[in-house]
């Protein structure tokens, strides 16, 4: 299979050790690794992938994942298409495009309207697949159109047809892939936009535990909207006042890092992986984490939240090669 796939690919290499593209730094070999530099180059590999029946996964900027220990038996099609264009208030940006260097080219041509996405980690693609956001925005707030592979072709869809939700599109759902995407911003001004970026950015940097891998985020928040919650089980559960829940609830979600500071969870260890003293939302790798070591801790939170406050709560990170 190897030797077919270089034939109609290119460079595929073999054992590609997968912790080293991931935020995470957890993660086993890839059966056969290739690395699309162009959106043709990934269009062309999952066509492949498809015509000879490999399992395909597509690696974007590592973030928002964890990898099996036994890594992935199939092709990982690295996401380096990175190209991206501004044309007045429209942006065409290919996938593997990191979004800080997105956001900071449209400030640089005088386009403001996504401040909030300063210091997210990865790239446009995996931003608008998994509808990422922060202070109650999103990439579906600036997401015009988005250039799909699905059912072996190209499709263009509108931003209604990605079916956009609380960290949700349409393409976590679908067997597909996100090739390109057209953003939409406005004019304005960009001292006040780049002021909010700073601010982000150093929040960012105060409240979030960069110093050690980790793949973002490890759980949603909780969706109040979608999710019935006991609220005066909650209240009285993690000892808050109305005036703690309101707080903490104003973006219509009630935070996980809340939720496990509550709960006095901040700095649960199970091996390498550890909820953050820092910040609770977040799963680091304290040393030599394994992915077992993350599942088996994502358990535990999951069943006491589960058991204490009656709250389901939801993986934000894929699991890939289980």
């Amino acid at each position: 299979m190897i030797e077919e796939l270089k034939k109609r690919i290119g460079n595929v290499v073999e054992g590609e050790l997968l912790s080293k593209y991931t935020t995470f730094k957890i993660g086993g070999p890839a059966k056969y690794f290739f690395d699309a530099k162009t959106s043709e180059d990934l269009v062309k590999a999952l066509t492949v992938a498809d015509e000879l029946k490999v399992s395909s996964f597509v690696l974007g900027g590592g973030s928002n994942i964890l990898v099996s220990d036994s890594g992935f038996n199939g092709l990982v099609i690295k996401q380096s298409n990175s190209n991206f264009k501004i044309d007045g208030e429209k942006v065409y940006s290919e996938s593997g495009a990191s979004v800080d260097a997105v956001l900071n080219a449209t400030l640089d041509a005088g386009l403001i309207g996504w401040a909030w996405a300063a210091g997210l980690p990865g790239t446009v693609g995996g931003g608008i697949r998994g509808n990422a956001g922060a202070y109650g925005e999103g990439m579906s707030n600036v997401t015009e159109s988005v250039d799909l592979y699905i059912d072996g072709k190209v499709t263009t869809y509108t931003n209604e047809q990605m079916q956009f939700s609380y960290r949700d599109s349409i393409a976590k759902h679908v067997p597909c892939v996100i090739i390109s995407a057209n953003l939409k911003l406005t004019k304005g001004d960009t001292a006040a936009d780049r002021a909010l970026v700073k601010k982000y950015v150093d929040h960012r940097v105060n409240t979030q535990p960069l110093e050690y891998p980790n793949p973002g985020c490890a759980f949603k928040n909780i969706d109040l909207k979608k999710i019935q919650v006991d609220k005066d089980r909650l209240l009285k559960k993690m000892e808050i006042t109305e005036e703690e829940w309101q707080t903490s609830t104003k973006y219509g979600k009630l935070p996980t890092s809340f939720i496990f500071d509550r709960m006095n969870l901040k700095g649960k260890t199970i091996g390498g992986a550890q909820v953050s003293t820092k910040h609770g939302a977040f799963i680091v790798n304290v040393g030599n984490a394994r992915a077992e070591h993350v599942v088996m801790l994502m358990s535990e939170l999951k069943m006491r939240v589960r058991n204490e406050l009656g709250i389901p709560l939801e993986e934000e990170v894929e699991l890939v090669g289980f």
